[in-house]
């Protein structure tokens, strides 16, 4: 990736960094999104006219791609982090399923080979990292007339967080301050609009949102792993202080809930875009 402000094309100087740590504890301890929503991704592309074949932008431990791959969705699977595409092929292969797993970036995916002619493009719990108007233009070149984006995200816009959102926070400003952080080295930027927003004004205009609400169960220990996903608490990121952060945290939350079973619903939401 170029480095100076004119050639850059992605929102941040090494996208690769951003989640640098984060891969193992990702696979393991984040959350499946709601099944009717993978489902439903995966019977829009069966439904296309083309083969049902997509790609997933910014697809980390592939846990996305993975499960359309079992509902038989042939899928190109990015990432700009090369230990995440290990990680991504890694539960592909223990799942024995074939999805093709290459490092990159969503700026440039109309470069990647052979990505031209999809049905879709699935974006999960990332598009607020990438520059989505480039993205959807990319898009604009590689997916099929007819085709469509999907963006899922675990929180709904506007839902609330499961009670212990403020806890963690409270701790986790103790080790790295209120100021979200994009990994070791580089500060989170907000973006500007909401992604249904950002679709209306791209080709992808005519949208439609479908939100589900579900139940999350975990325990402290799960709770506490979690925290090690993101890109604002991540290994890289706390470094040698990530020991007492995760002691501290266990014991925030144990204070407030000393079963250590924490369990809410929560309200993710599909956000999806076709060409008008």
């Amino acid at each position: 990736m170029t480095t100076t402000q004119t050639e850059q094309l992605t929102p941040y100087a090494d996208p690769g960094r951003i989640f640098a740590g984060t891969a193992g504890h990702y696979a393991r301890y984040r959350r499946p999104h709601p099944r009717l929503l993978t489902e439903m991704v995966a019977d829009l592309a069966h439904h296309h006219t083309a083969a049902p074949r997509m790609t997933d932008l910014g697809c980390g431990p592939g846990l996305v791609s993975v499960e359309l791959a079992a509902r038989g969705v042939d899928m190109l699977a990015i990432d700009p982090s090369g230990e995440m595409v290990a990680a991504a092929r890694a539960r592909a292969a223990e799942r024995q399923l074939d999805v093709d797993c290459r490092q990159g970036t969503a700026e440039t995916i109309a470069d990647q080979k052979g990505v031209r002619g999809v049905c879709g493009a699935v974006v999960a719990d990332a598009f607020h990292w990438m520059d989505r108007p480039r993205v959807l233009g990319q898009l604009d070149q590689v997916v099929a007339a007819g085709g469509f984006i999907a963006v899922l995200c675990s929180h709904a816009a506007g839902a609330p967080r499961p009670w212990w959102h403020e806890v963690i926070a409270a701790v986790r400003a103790r080790y790295v301050g209120r100021v979200p952080a994009a990994g070791a080295g580089q500060t989170y930027i907000v973006p500007a609009g909401d992604h249904q927003s950002v679709l209306k004004a791209s080709a992808f205009a005519r949208t439609a949102v479908v939100r589900a609400e579900h139940t999350v169960r975990y325990t402290v220990d799960d709770l506490v792993g979690v925290q090690f996903t993101f890109a604002y608490s991540s290994p890289a990121l706390l470094g040698d202080r990530a020991k007492a952060f995760a002691a501290d945290l266990k014991a925030a939350l144990l204070a407030v809930e000393p079963s250590g079973v924490f369990e809410a619903e929560v309200t993710a939401a599909l956000i999806l875009g076709w060409r008008p």
